[in-house]
């Protein structure tokens, strides 16, 4: 350890600490220390850390921050990791990123004066292009950009804002020097992260948090949304969603956690439609007017009436609504070409013609090949330059950066022929070797990272901007690496401590009025009911093919030789559940084919020779499925359920291969089952969609309850013990019907607590009392559904014939034919049922328009 006496006494602390960063021999800008001292800024983090165990201390913190990131379900998509899947838990490291005050005084002005000139650009850009007209910029790079659109040209966007939330990625050179490397102007991301990441950290050393006088975010937030709210014609009172491209997209967690953090609606283009150039969202109430859209959509995927028609994310007229007032979109399309990596050069010119003011902050030393000059003094020093796309070519995909210095020859050369002979669609730029900051590695060590800032700044309605303090860190996967969440990066917490007073003040509001309770209360989407009703049906589902799984395995394990009858029975009702073949009773299967068919088709998420996939792997599938489209309605508790649910299935493979049917995984799987029914039964507001999840599961409880009882009156014999058993264990009544009868299984008692029982959950008459509430209990005109429903409730009467008297033993064949018929109506009529609730809330697009009026 070094003994150096300006390093505080943390540096005799047990830290490992690795010597380069102390006495600043690394050939890259520490941000930690220089010169062998700490940075005043860690000098006194540092102070507040134990001085005993202190590596124990921080590995402590970074097993609860890793078991925090998992239980709120902080996730980034990854499309290539093919080890974890596409959703991988947020990296996030436990150290911050901390800024004193020198360096945040530069970098807020510096922020604040780049928005103001991109936003002005983009004014003249699509206005009088003065600019243009000076030569200040060639034309192509407007022009011929695939970002610029013709379709806004002559807009006029309330204030002049054309850039509300806008983001710039900023580096630090080996001399200290802060360049800025990227423009984030179309949908900037990161913002939910850094809240997430603030609210992680700062738990984690409050202490540290508190005395150096951290600055803090609610207020940043806060502006974000007032500011689109100032922008609009209806004010406070305007109705702001997010608008998302959906569960596939890398941040949508972000997505869903920002807009339940604002408290606005969580949208998809699916979602909205556009009438006479306002936008509404398709509620189960009708359509419900959008004032403003803070979008996380690119540009090109807006409309497809005006952009890529192939769009399955937009919304037909979303342009044209946007053009003429009926939408404040944050930000407004097409401000793709600021982001081209060739406006650097010309930024300080611009920045002096149009602000009369130097930059404050300089861009990344940049290169557009298009122009000559520029193009024969950067190609004599390639070796030192980073090769990159001027704009997105026609499909709006963006070339992966190439490093000069890793080309040898023979490709340095097809390179310079490449650019020389489409010399416009590359930009070159300088190098920086970025600075390295400080993170607790898995080891317990110190060590260093490249990293790169993003900061964020958001227009107050008035020509100017203000500045988040803080921002998204992001940091290499290696010492050596790149800086890229999609290439194993990692985050961190950004601390800016400015010595002036904190804003302590909430994103909450600070007094509710009877008035507002009713209008914070948010709309439940068709699209969000439809999720939700199908996470009901998905549920029973599952739960109905995990008992029939059990069951058979333990008829299979019990009876070395089931009879035949029993073994139809069982066949049929797990081919109904996709667990099996269908059962064909002219040609019936015997017990070791019929294993071997449930162990072949139960580990299947996808389907079998073209048919979709039915089976209890691909039932927990389209469960997790759904839930990742519901993250913004689910607690993070019921997401994690439904998502770790569908990884419990493995396919044994190896040493393994000799298999059985699964009874940890199936008894691992009942307990996430079981799981999630309390948290859709007790834990979830009881509002419209949590109406549209009942009415799905008590929907597919009655197809299963019809589909068994059908099954089991199909044939003569199947209505034996083994037969009654199977039929109560579907219904989750084995111990009822043991402990209120203490008997075998007969036909009487076990027909009473499957059809007659309203006490039973899963008996018929039970489930068509519970569907008559639930229906009644939807919004609009729900008479279409009662007519339809009443055809088989009868104000829950059996038909005329059926009771449980009528059905004792024996009884003639004529009421037999009369409960099947009954069976098979009420069957029909929940597909139906199922059908008309799409029809009438699921799909508004569909029916005339029901524009609620006001709010």
């Amino acid at each position: 350890m070094s003994a150096n006496p300006n390093l505080p006494n943390i540096a005799d602390a047990d830290i490992p600490w690795q010597q380069a960063i102390l006495d600043g021999t690394s050939a890259y800008y520490s941000e930690l220390a220089g010169e062998g001292r700490l940075r005043p800024v860690w000098s006194t983090f540092l102070s507040h850390l134990p001085q005993q165990h202190v590596t124990e201390h921080l590995n402590a913190k970074q097993q609860a921050l890793a078991r925090q990131i998992r239980d709120n379900g902080i996730t980034y998509n990854v499309y290539a990791d093919e080890h974890q899947g596409a959703a991988r838990p947020w990296s996030l490291d436990l150290l911050p990123f901390i800024l004193g005050g020198d360096d945040w005084a530069v970098l807020e002005q510096a922020i604040v004066q780049r928005a103001r000139l991109l936003n002005a650009l983009m004014v003249d850009a699509y206005g009088p292009q003065e600019f243009l007209r000076r030569g200040l910029m060639p034309a192509d790079l407007v022009y011929g950009h695939a970002g610029y659109l013709p379709q806004m040209q002559g807009v006029k966007p309330a204030s002049d804002v054309w850039l509300h939330l806008v983001a710039f990625d900023l580096g630090r050179g080996p001399d200290g020097q802060w360049w800025i490397i990227n423009h984030r102007m179309m949908a900037p991301s990161g913002l939910g992260y850094a809240l997430e990441n603030r609210l992680s950290i700062s738990r984690s050393f409050s202490r540290p948090f508190r005395d150096m006088q951290v600055q803090h975010l609610a207020g940043f937030y806060r502006d974000t949304i007032d500011a689109i709210r100032k922008l609009s014609p209806k004010g406070e009172q305007a109705r702001i969603a997010l608008m998302t491209p959906g569960p596939y997209n890398e941040t949508y967690f972000e997505h869903t956690y920002l807009a339940r953090y604002l408290g606005i609606t969580l949208v998809e283009g699916s979602d909205l439609v556009v009438r006479g150039n306002t936008v509404y969202l398709k509620t189960v109430h009708g359509l419900e007017q959008i004032d403003g859209l803070m979008r996380r959509t690119d540009d090109q995927w807006l409309d497809p009436l005006e952009l890529r028609e192939d769009s399955q994310l937009g919304v037909p007229g979303l342009l044209q609504a946007a053009r003429t007032g009926g939408v404040v979109l944050a930000n407004m399309p097409g401000a793709g070409w600021l982001e081209s990596p060739a406006m650097h050069g010309f930024m300080p010119g611009l920045a002096e013609h149009i602000l009369k003011e130097e930059l404050v902050l300089p861009s990344v030393p940049s290169w557009w090949c298009g122009e000559s000059p520029a193009w024969a003094q950067a190609s004599e020093r390639l070796d030192n330059l980073v090769i990159k796309s001027t704009g997105p070519n026609r499909k709006g995909r963006v070339m992966e950066s190439v490093m000069g210095s890793s080309l040898d020859d023979i490709a340095k050369r097809n390179w310079l022929s490449r650019i020389s002979q489409h010399p416009s669609e590359y930009t070159l730029q300088e190098l920086i070797p970025l600075s390295r900051v400080p993170i607790w590695n898995a080891q317990g060590h110190v060590e260093e990272r490249a990293m790169m800032l993003r900061l964020f700044a958001v227009t107050d309605g008035q020509g100017g901007y203000k500045v988040m303090p803080g921002g998204l860190t992001r940091i290499a996967g290696d010492q050596h690496g790149i800086v890229s969440m999609q290439k194993g990066g990692s985050s961190l917490d950004t601390w800016v401590c400015t010595g002036q007073a904190v804003d302590r003040s909430s994103n909450l509001k600070e007094r509710l009025q009877a008035k507002d309770l009713k209008e914070l209360r948010r709309p439940v989407s068709s699209r969000a009911a439809e999720h939700l009703f199908w996470l009901g049906r998905y549920t029973e589902r599952a739960s109905f093919s995990l008992r029939l799984l059990m069951h058979a395995q333990t008829l299979l394990e019990e009876e070395e030789v089931l009879d035949t009858t029993t073994l139809g029975f069982l066949h049929e009702l797990c081919g109904k559940q996709g667990l099996s073949s269908e059962f064909d009773a002219a040609a019936p299967v015997n017990q070791d084919d019929f294993e071997d068919d449930v162990l072949n088709r139960i580990w299947y998420k996808t389907g079998v020779g073209g048919q979709p996939a039915m089976g209890l792997a691909a039932q927990l599938n389209g469960l997790a499925m759904v839930a990742g489209q519901l993250r913004d309605r689910l607690s993070s508790h019921h997401w994690r359920l439904l998502n770790d649910c569908s990884k419990v299935l493995h396919e044994p493979t190896g040493a393994q291969a000799l298999r059985t049917i699964p009874t940890p995984a199936l008894e691992r799987i009942q307990l996430y089952l079981m799981a999630m029914h309390g948290e859709q039964s007790d834990h979830m507001t009881r509002d419209y969609g949590w109406r549209f999840l009942q009415l799905g599961r008590q929907l597919e409880r009655l197809c299963s309850a019809c589909d068994c009882l059908l099954s089991m009156t199909s044939m003569p014999g199947r209505a034996g013990e083994h037969g009654l058993a199977l039929a109560v264990a579907m219904a989750d009544s084995t111990i009822t019907y043991r402990s209120r009868y203490q008997h075998r299984f007969e036909w009487l008692p076990a027909l009473d607590l499957l059809l007659f029982d309203k006490d039973s959950p899963y008996a018929v008459q039970r489930i068509l009392y519970k569907l008559n509430i639930v229906l009644n209990q939807l919004p609009g005109d729900v008479q279409p559904l009662r007519t339809l429903f009443e055809g088989v409730y009868r104000n829950n009467r059996l038909p005329e014939g059926l009771s449980l008297e009528s059905l004792q033993p024996p009884f003639p064949a004529e009421t037999g034919r009369k409960l099947r018929a009954w069976l098979a109506d009420l069957l029909d009529t929940a597909y139906k049922l199922s059908d008309l609730v799409g029809a009438q809330y699921f799909r508004l697009a569909d029916q005339p328009d029901q524009v609620i009026q006001g709010r």
